[in-house]
């Protein structure tokens, strides 16, 4: 028998999995429901004046594996291989990371040295965010988001700046 099925938002999960749904062949109407203007998710580019153009959401991929395999698969029948920029990792871009805090891009650090000293947009050096995790009391929520659990752990500035955009920076494709 046909199936209907619903996909609840329209980001990066929702749109594979009606991809798939369509694919599948057990289904007959895949239903999308969105509620936003716009599809996508989180996953979106900015350009500033100037040209420059930040990525918001996911940024990149892993092709390894079977899911790496699969997104290759989905986006060679989807004829966006043109839109791919292959990075290899001896290059900058795969290297460094950015994050852009309060109007303005700020290297993350990249080594030991890094962390042990303050640099924009942290008020104190990261380590000490280390040291604070050796003290944190135990959480007594039944139930904690990761947002407070890294503000419990490691303090509130490196949960904002820090694993919120980690969250929100997902890579697809397999590991």
């Amino acid at each position: 028998m046909q199936r209907s099925v619903v996909v609840a938002g329209g980001g990066i999960s929702g749109l594979a999995a009606c991809y798939n749904l369509v694919r599948d062949g057990g289904v007959c109407k895949v239903i999308l429901l969105e509620g936003s203007s716009r599809l996508g998710g989180w996953m979106r580019s900015t350009r500033t004046e100037d040209g420059a153009v930040f990525e918001h959401g996911p940024r990149g991929m892993r092709p390894a594996g079977l899911v790496g395999k699969n997104t290759l698969c989905m986006i060679s029948e989807l004829g966006l291989e043109g839109d791919l920029l292959p990075v290899p990792r001896s290059h900058p871009a795969a290297k460094n990371r950015y994050l852009y805090v309060n109007k303005s891009l700020h290297k993350l650090p990249s080594s030991i040295g890094g962390v042990l000293r303050t640099i924009p947009p942290f008020t104190r050096p990261l380590f000490l965010c280390g040291l604070r995790d050796l003290t944190a009391p135990r959480g007594t929520a039944e139930d904690e988001t990761v947002h407070d659990f890294f503000s419990r752990r490691f303090g509130k500035e490196l949960a904002e700046i820090v694993i919120d955009s980690l969250m929100r920076g997902v890579l697809p494709g397999g590991t």
